[in-house]
């Protein structure tokens, strides 16, 4: 028995560095240490003691070439950030035709934002040409009437207001009764409200160009999520057919592992 022990530290102690063939694995012995009690006179050791510490390193061996992609399979991130940038191009690229109502989506998207804009511009030049300049006496609404109906107001601040925000300015003549003694014409509360009817035009305009952004975006959300969608499902049957085998056997002199990649078709 004393003689299997000492022959089994042996054997251990002797099995050097191996390499694991085709998975990339390298096991190699760092240090082997046995502790045997001194003999006695013409007395057999006595092994009391015996450790081995084995590391592993795992990727692919120093030198070797990179493995093979698989064949078929796409690039999820890829997919995603194609319909990200542009809308229906990510599902195209997985082989998905649902990518041109993305596409089509951008398109009226555009078109509407388009649209609205020029809309909106168009409304609020027709408001402002109608309400005209708060200095020109004409005006729909002028500094001159107010102030004939006010004596002793200073006009400072209202100019001021109009040079710098002229919505805000907008919004004082139209909703503050204070200054609705500034409105002309025939009658002024009829123009007062014609020109809130077109400043209400312009707005809505605004409101649709601002609401139309959000669904571009949301299109552009929605889209690149819907590509990686595709490109996963795609990507499942390859991912299904891919199977790892691992091995060990002894041959020679040590241990060897072989892990093999095996797809099926």
């Amino acid at each position: 028995m004393r003689r299997a022990l000492a022959a089994a530290l042996l054997a251990l102690a002797a099995i050097g560095p191996r390499a694991a063939a085709g998975a990339g694995v390298t096991m190699y012995s760092e240090f082997a240490r046995a502790q045997v009690e001194p003999a006695k006179t013409d007395e057999t050791p006595v092994l009391i003691l015996a450790q081995r510490v084995i590391d592993r390193s795992w990727g692919l061996p120093e030198g070797a070439p990179p493995p093979a992609p698989v064949l078929g399979l796409l690039s999820e991130g890829r997919a995603l950030a194609l319909s990200a940038a542009l809308p229906g191009v990510g599902q195209l690229y997985a082989g998905e035709s649902s990518g041109l109502w993305f596409a089509l989506a951008e398109i009226a998207g555009w078109s509407s934002h388009w649209l609205f804009v020029r809309d909106t511009r168009r409304e609020g030049a027709q408001a402002d040409q109608f309400v005209g300049m708060p200095t020109d006496p004409a005006s729909a609404w002028s500094i001159n009437r107010w102030q004939a109906a006010h004596p002793g107001q200073d006009p400072s601040a209202l100019e001021t207001l109009y040079a710098g925000d002229k919505e805000a300015f907008y919004n004082l003549i139209v909703n503050d009764p204070n200054y609705f003694d500034g409105w002309g014409g025939s009658d002024p509360t009829a123009t007062r409200a014609d020109f809130q009817h077109l400043r209400d035009l312009s707005d809505g305009s605004r409101q649709r160009l601002r609401t139309t952004d959000k669904l571009i975006w949301l299109n552009h959300l929605v889209a690149a999520f819907d590509a990686l969608r595709a490109a996963r499902i795609h990507n499942l049957p390859i991912r299904r057919n891919l199977e790892l085998h691992i091995e060990s056997s002894w041959h020679g002199a040590g241990p060897t592992m072989t892990a093999v990649l095996e797809r099926k078709f």
